[in-house]
């Protein structure tokens, strides 16, 4: 049975704007993409104004002084609405630009560094351990992270003694480095299809009523 819900006729008439962009650029995608972006704007907006409401209200109260530096800089970065002053807006961009890279640097040596270091080094260990699938599984992982990391450690080629064995895993890193990019891919294309898919499943189980 059809359903009597007024949104969900919404949501079905703008999916079905969104899939006729596979017959090319036209009105009615036009329709849902600014109806999408409209919708994503407006509720950052109230999302803002209600974050500046808990945020700030123990400045006002004199709980968080401290909180005046990011209204303050807050404040500025308004000013690239105007052209003359938007210089003055560069100024909190460059300390959260700042800021960012130093956590992202921080995150990304205490993950993917460390972490993967000690990853591993923990499945080395389990590669003699568990049952015979486990250690296959292990091996292969260690055996593919020494080998990408062989790849990036000597890109530059290396002559003398060992230069052929290099050259090998090497190589052997490469064909590691297309195995990743083409699971990661394959990885994207199943979430994009599974996208398309629970949309197309909406339409026929919750607004046609069929299944």
């Amino acid at each position: 049975m059809i359903s009597a819900d007024p949104w969900v006729w919404v949501s079905a008439f703008l999916t079905i704007c969104s899939f006729t962009l596979l017959y090319g650029d036209n009105k009615l995608f036009r329709l849902a993409e600014y109806t999408f972006t409209s919708v994503v704007i407006g509720h950052a907006v109230v999302v803002g104004l209600q974050t500046l409401n808990t945020r700030f209200y123990p400045l006002f109260t004199g709980q968080q002084p401290l909180l005046i530096i990011s209204l303050v800089l807050g404040v500025m970065t308004l000013f690239i609405a105007w052209r003359k002053y938007a210089w003055i807006a560069s100024i909190p961009f460059a300390v959260i630009v700042g800021i960012g890279a130093g956590l992202s640097m921080r995150a990304a040596i205490t993950t993917d560094i460390f972490g993967s270091i000690r990853a591993t080094i923990s499945e080395t260990g389990k590669i003699f351990i568990g049952t015979p699938t486990d250690q296959v599984g292990y091996l292969i992982r260690v055996v593919f992270t020494l080998g990408a990391m062989v790849y990036f450690l000597f890109t530059i080629f290396v002559k003398g003694k060992g230069s052929g064995a290099v050259s090998y895993l090497r190589t052997f890193g490469k064909y590691v480095l297309l195995i990743y990019l083409g699971l990661t891919l394959g990885n994207s294309a199943m979430q994009y299809s599974g996208l398309a898919t629970s949309a197309i499943n909406r339409l026929i189980r919750t607004w046609l009523g069929f299944g």
